[in-house]
């Protein structure tokens, strides 16, 4: 028995010992990080910083490939499909994991299945926004203000994610904002200056320029911690502390992917996240960088949002397809 055990032991060995050295050796080529969105904007400047910085550390070049469309299922799918070996990974939103299995019936990436997480890494605070001329300061009064005369805003909504925010707050606060869906955000943010809607909800990057420059007021921001880029702003959360609804960024990998490597990839994302350019540079475009303390802590956090964003999606009635 002892000589078929070490027998066994051997024959373990070294079948694990050429993919032990091949994960240890990783990367020997480029990697390629897929970032579900055209080039420009808010996610596209955070793979592109932390990309950089990777390849810094990782010795090859992390190439990003932009693969935009169908609210991230395009680009979603891609890396979903990919060889599990640590060379194409996703750069993933909250609403590419924890809001697209809720939102279509059928999807063509499972992401608690096809994915397996490694650092959540960016919050990208948003807010609920107000026309210069509704007579509230303050979230609380304006809930007030619409309980004494129900039907006094309309709030402009131009995202899934920012008809769940604005569904979630009416949930919370016992009102029924009349929502008034935008194909884009630009128009929605015209016509909010313009007094055509009341409320809109905000990405912080298009709407602290804009409250800085006294043109809309901010009455509350959606994470769940106050921002380093405006702390004197308050939180929905301060008003109604069941909503937790911020909008973040995060690093998967296809499922299977060796433990090896994604502890590689993380410790990689976890230098790029401190370095005082990158944190200053995401700052310009309202980004501020985090990191989880491990891709275990991360797969919690995952599933938790899950959870939450499910309830208030099903008590919307909220389809995409």
């Amino acid at each position: 028995m002892k000589g078929l055990l070490k027998l066994l032991s051997c024959a373990l060995a070294l079948f694990l010992a050429p993919s032990l050295a091949w994960a240890q050796a990783y990367p020997t080529r480029p990697v390629t990080m897929i970032v579900p969105f055209a080039p420009g904007g808010p996610a596209d400047v955070l793979g592109r910083l932390v990309g950089q910085k990777m390849a810094e550390d990782l010795g090859q070049p992390v190439i990003i490939e932009n693969r935009p469309g169908a609210n991230t299922i395009i680009g979603a799918q891609a890396v979903a499909k990919a060889k599990p070996d640590g060379y194409t990974i996703l750069l993933a939103i909250d609403g590419t994991l924890v809001m697209n299995p809720f939102l279509y019936e059928k999807l063509s990436y499972d992401p608690f299945k096809e994915f397996d997480p490694v650092a959540l890494i960016a919050l990208v605070p948003s807010a609920i926004v107000a026309n210069n001329n509704v007579p509230a300061t303050s979230l609380r009064a304006m809930i007030e203000i619409e309980k004494a005369k129900p039907g006094t805003f309309f709030v402009g909504v131009s995202t899934p994610t920012s008809q769940v925010a604005a569904g979630l707050l009416n949930q919370l606060a016992g009102v029924n904002i009349t929502m008034v869906p935008y194909a884009g955000g630009t128009t929605q943010i015209t016509d909010l200056i313009g007094g055509a809607i009341q409320l809109g909800h905000e990405s912080l990057n298009v709407a602290l320029p804009l409250y800085q420059e006294k043109q809309i007021k901010i009455l509350a921001l959606t994470g769940k911690k106050k921002t380093t880029l405006a702390p004197e702003l308050p939180l929905i959360g301060e008003a109604y502390p069941e909503f937790d609804l911020g909008i973040w960024q995060s690093v998967v990998v296809p499922a299977g992917t060796p433990r090896m490597i994604i502890d590689r990839l993380f410790a990689s994302l976890q230098k790029a996240m401190v370095t005082t350019d990158v944190i200053e540079k995401l700052a310009t475009s309202g980004i501020e960088p985090t990191m989880s303390k491990s891709p275990e802590e991360f797969g919690a956090f995952i599933k938790s949002q899950a959870e939450t964003r499910q309830k208030i999606i099903k008590a919307l009635g909220m389809k995409l397809g």
